[in-house]
C-alpha cells in the first residue's frame, strides 16, 4: 500500500479497530509509510518494529527488522536498573489503550492504573506519515528508565575475511558533529548525559535507531547482550521520571539523515577526518548523477572509476612522470652503485654513495618521488572505497551475475569454507588480479636494466597479491571500481605504447 498525502485509510481503520478505550487484550499494530511496529497486548511495549526504505508501500521497499517477535531476542521495555523484581512488577504492568489523531499526525497513548506495589506507568508515541521520526513520552516511576537492545535480525550477514567489519552492530553517540563508536569498556563512554542536539542509540552498516532529548536532558548508560547487541538504557536526566525523547529509525542514507535532522548525516563515512568525508560526498553525488544516466547502478560504479580516471589525469600524469624520472636516475646510478657495494663497506661505502649523488646532481631521497606519486591517488582511493561500502542504495541491488553489489560477488559455491575467504569464489577479485598483473607485464621501462625491471615486476606483483587479498572478501561494488580502474589503465598503457610505436615509425 503506497502512503498518500495523509494516512492511509487502510492505516486508519486497522487502529481504529485495533486501538479502543479499555484493556488491551490483542498485539497492536502501527503502520505508516516508514514503519510497522508491533505493540504487545500484555506490556504494551513493541514487540516488532520493521523499518522501510524509501517507504513500505514502494514496489522495491529495502526492509529491516529492529526487533522481530519471531527470535524474541531484541526489546524496547521499561527496566529498573540494578532492581529485577521492581523490573519485572514494572513489566508485568497492563494497560488501556487510546488513539488520538491531529492535523498530519496521530498519536497512540497507553496508560497502566497502579498494581499493588503502586508502580504506574504512561507511555505516548506520536507518529507521522511523512517522516521517519516519532515523539515518545514516558511518565516513569521513580527509578525507572527504558532499555533498547536489537533483535537478531538487525545483526547483519557475517561476511569473511576483513570484510567482517561490516558485520557489526554498534552503539553510537552523535555530539558536536561527529559520530562516535561507543566502548563499553571506556567509562565516559558507558555511561554519560545526553543533552539538546545530542544523538544517541544503535546502528549497523545501513540503518539505524537513535534517539535525542526533546526537552530535559538523559541519562544513558550502555551495555552488552550478547555480541553484535548493545544495550542502551535511556533514563530522566533530571528528578521526577519524565524522559520524552525524538527518535530516528531509517536507512543511514544521506536524504533520509538530512531530512530528520541535518547532524545525523555525521553517521556517513564517520571514520574519516573532515576532508576526506568532503570527497567521498562528491563522490556519492557523482554515482548519484551516473545512475540516473545509464539507469544501473553497475555500470555507474565502472563509469564512476573512468570519471575518477579522468578528473585525476593531470596528477596522474605528473606521478608517470616523477616515475620516469627515479627510473633514469636508477638506471644511471646502478652500475656505480653496484660496484661500491661489491667493493666497499660500512662508512666508507656510505661516504662513496653520497659522492654518486654529489657527482650527478642527485638527492639521496630522490626514490620518494615515486612514492609521492602513489600518495597522491591513495585519498581518492580511500574515498571511493568508503563511499561503496556504505552506499545504502548498493543494497540488495544485482548487476550482471551479481547478486549484491553490497555482498561479495559469489559466483560459485564451494563445498566447503576457506578460512578468511570464505565459502564461495568470487569471480571479481581474479579479474582485478589478471588486469594488475596483464598492467604491470605490459607496462616495461625499456630504459631500466633489466634487474630493475624484474625489481619492479617484483613489487607490482606483490601489490597485486595484496590487493587480491585485501579485496577478495569486499562487497563487489568496491571490487567491481577497482576492476574497472585496472582496465581502464590497462588501455591507457596500450593506448600509449601504441602511439609511441607510431610516432618511432613516423620518425623512422
Amino acid at each position: 500500500m503506497k502512503p498518500t498525502a495523509g494516512f492511509p485509510l487502510a492505516v486508519i481503520l486497522a487502529l481504529t479497530v485495533a486501538v479502543v478505550p479499555g484493556w488491551a487484550v490483542e498485539p497492536i499494530s502501527v503502520k505508516t509509510g516508514h514503519f510497522d511496529i508491533a505493540f504487545e497486548a500484555e506490556s504494551a511495549f513493541p514487540s516488532g518494529w520493521s523499518l522501510c526504505a524509501p517507504n513500505c508501500g514502494a514496489d522495491a521497499a529495502r526492509t529491516a527488522n529492529f526487533l522481530d517477535p519471531r527470535t524474541a531476542t531484541g526489546f524496547f521495555r521499561p527496566v529498573v536498573p540494578d532492581d529485577p523484581d521492581a523490573t519485572r512488577l514494572l513489566q508485568q504492568l497492563r494497560y488501556s489503550a487510546e488513539l488520538e489523531r491531529g492535523t498530519g499526525t496521530f498519536t497512540v497513548s497507553f496508560r497502566s492504573e497502579p498494581n499493588p506495589a503502586g508502580l504506574a506507568l504512561t507511555q505516548r508515541y506520536t507518529f507521522s506519515n511523512s517522516d521517519r521520526k516519532i515523539q515518545a513520552a514516558f511518565e516513569l516511576p521513580d527509578g525507572a528508565a527504558i532499555e533498547l537492545t536489537n533483535g537478531l535480525a538487525f545483526i547483519p550477514e557475517q561476511l569473511p575475511g576483513l570484510a567482517s567489519f561490516y558485520g557489526g552492530v554498534r552503539p553510537i553517540r552523535m555530539a558536536g558533529g561527529e559520530q562516535r563508536t561507543l566502548d563499553i569498556e571506556e567509562p565516559e563512554d558507558a555511561a554519560f548525559e545526553m543533552t539538546a542536539g545530542e544523538w544517541s542509540g544503535i546502528r549497523n552498516r545501513f540503518w539505524t535507531w537513535v534517539a535525542r532529548p526533546l526537552d530535559a536532558s538523559i541519562r544513558v548508560d550502555i551495555d552488552e547482550v550478547a555480541t553484535n547487541q548493545p544495550r542502551v538504557v535511556f533514563a530522566p536526566g533530571t528528578t521526577g521520571g519524565s524522559l520524552r525523547m525524538e527518535i530516528y529509525a531509517g536507512p543511514v542514507e544521506w536524504s533520509a539523515l538530512n531530512a530528520a535532522a541535518p547532524e545525523l548525516t555525521a553517521m556517513l563515512f564517520a571514520a574519516l577526518w573532515d576532508w576526506l568525508r568532503t570527497l567521498c560526498f562528491a563522490l556519492l553525488i557523482l554515482l548519484g548523477w551516473l545512475v540516473q544516466l545509464v539507469g544501473s547502478s553497475g555500470f555507474a560504479i565502472i563509469l564512476l572509476s573512468l570519471s575518477v580516471k579522468i578528473l585525476m589525469s593531470p596528477l596522474t600524469y605528473v606521478a608517470d612522470r616523477w616515475q620516469q624520472d627515479v627510473n633514469r636516475i636508477q638506471s644511471l646510478l646502478k652500475p656505480q652503485l653496484d660496484e661500491i657495494k661489491a667493493k666497499f663497506k660500512g662508512e666508507d661505502a656510505h661516504e662513496r654513495t653520497l659522492g654518486v649523488y654529489r657527482e650527478h646532481g642527485v638527492h639521496p631521497l630522490y626514490t620518494f618521488k615515486s612514492l609521492a606519486g602513489f600518495l597522491i591517488q591513495i585519498p581518492v582511493f580511500i574515498a571511493a572505497f568508503d563511499m561503496l561500502g556504505e552506499n545504502f542504495a548498493l543494497d540488495g541491488t544485482a548487476f550482471l551475475w551479481i547478486e549484491d553489489l553490497a555482498k561479495p560477488d559469489r559466483w560459485l559455491g564451494l563445498p566447503w569454507a576457506i578460512p578468511f575467504f570464505g565459502a564461495h569464489l568470487n569471480l571479481l577479485p581474479f579479474l582485478m588480479t589478471a588486469l594488475t598483473l596483464l598492467a604491470a607485464w605490459s607496462q616495461r621501462d625499456a630504459s631500466l636494466s633489466a634487474d630493475l625491471q624484474q625489481q619492479q615486476a617484483r613489487r607490482l606483483y606483490l601489490m597485486a597479491g595484496a590487493f587480491f587479498v585485501l579485496l577478495y572478501t569486499f562487497p563487489a561494488g568496491m571490487v567491481l571500481y577497482w576492476t574497472s580502474s585496472n582496465l581502464f589503465h590497462l588501455i591507457k598503457v596500450q593506448a600509449l605504447q601504441i602511439v609511441a610505436r607510431f610516432r618511432h615509425n613516423a620518425a623512422v
